[in-house]
Parts: structure tokens; C-alpha cells; sequence
């Protein structure tokens, strides 16, 4: 018996993560042409989402809406740029991502702090990752 905490992280594989970072560009990708589907397209259907509005969306469909609503409407004219800044596997099939998000690519290169960072978990079914929760927090 050991008081040691053990570690719950491990590096994913690089096929693993290379998949993660093209969901999150994907992400990025919608959200940029204001195309919902690409937005939510690596949702679970029983994902659930803490938008940087704080609301929580539970499920594919509501997530799908929001992100109609909100890419015809308040965020129709907003840009986005991602960049994940770790990865890892928790178990086999389960993995999180952190990402820090800017308004512009140019905004990162420039080296000014993230607007946003966000917390997504993943899950592997039917051999694909899905994301099943994602939480993004405004930066102040």
C-alpha cells in the first residue's frame, strides 16, 4: 500500500493525438466559415458543452441549435483561433485536450494571452474519437 497519488495521465499515441488536433481544427474550421455542421460534426450525441456564456447544453441537438442560433446571429461575423496545448489519454478510449483561443491568428503569433482556454474530454467509440464534453472559460 502506498500514500502516492497515481498518475491518471499517459502521452497519447501519435496517431491519437493527431486525430484529437484535426478535431479541434475542425472545431476552429466551423466556426470560422460559420458552418454548424463542421462545428459539430465530432460531437457525442450525449455530449454536453459549458459555453463561454456559461450556459450548459446537453445533448447533440441542443449543441447543433446553439450553434446555428449562434453563427447566424451573435457570432455570425466572429473568428476564431485554436491551438491545442496538451493532450492526453486518461484510459484507452478516453483522452482530454486543453485549448487556448484567440479572435485572430494574429493575435497569437503576436504573443498576447489567450481570450479563452477550454477543457475538452474525449471519447474513442466505433474506432473515432468523440468529443463528450467540452467546457470553454472567457479569459479576463
Amino acid at each position: 500500500m502506498t500514500n502516492e497519488p497515481p498518475h491518471t495521465t499517459t502521452a497519447l499515441d501519435a496517431d491519437d493525438e493527431a486525430a484529437i488536433r484535426r478535431i479541434v481544427q475542425d472545431v476552429e474550421d466551423g466556426f470560422n466559415r460559420n458552418e454548424p455542421a463542421l462545428l459539430g460534426v465530432h460531437m457525442a450525441r450525449d455530449a454536453v458543452v459549458g459555453n463561454a456564456r456559461g450556459a450548459w447544453l446537453e445533448g447533440r441537438d441542443a449543441i447543433d441549435e446553439a450553434n446555428r442560433v449562434g453563427l447566424a446571429g451573435f457570432l455570425r461575423d466572429e473568428t476564431a483561433h485554436y491551438e491545442v496545448s496538451g493532450a492526453a489519454a486518461l484510459a484507452p478510449d478516453v483522452a482530454v485536450a486543453q485549448k487556448r483561443a484567440w479572435s485572430t491568428r494574429a493575435a497569437a503569433d503576436a504573443g498576447e494571452p489567450p481570450e479563452m482556454i477550454a477543457l475538452y474530454v474525449f471519447v474513442r467509440r466505433d474506432g473515432r474519437w468523440w468529443i463528450t464534453r467540452r467546457q470553454n472559460t472567457l479569459v479576463g
